[in-house]
């Protein structure tokens, strides 16, 4: 399993494959829900390389505020 860019969770998770075999592979992170292609250049998919000022700790994201749901769109008058 690979691990998470952006939260060092070794439990990512394949989340989808291109239908072209072999062209890409999805990722998920199961902590932060990071997704990222195997495509990608290295410092989106290696965790040593990946932009320290967008990296998440456990706790932060145990923490995180839930995102609210889309309200529904207004009727036109």
């Amino acid at each position: 399993m690979p691990t998470c860019p952006r939260c060092d969770d070794p439990n990512g998770a394949i989340l989808t494959e291109s239908p072209v075999k072999g062209s890409w592979i999805m990722y998920r992170c199961p902590r932060c829900l990071f997704t990222w292609r195997s495509t990608e250049p290295e410092h989106i998919t290696n965790p040593a390389l990946y932009n320290r000022d967008f990296k998440l700790t456990p706790e932060m994201t145990e923490h995180a505020q839930v995102t609210p749901p889309i309200g529904v769109p207004r009727k036109k008058s």
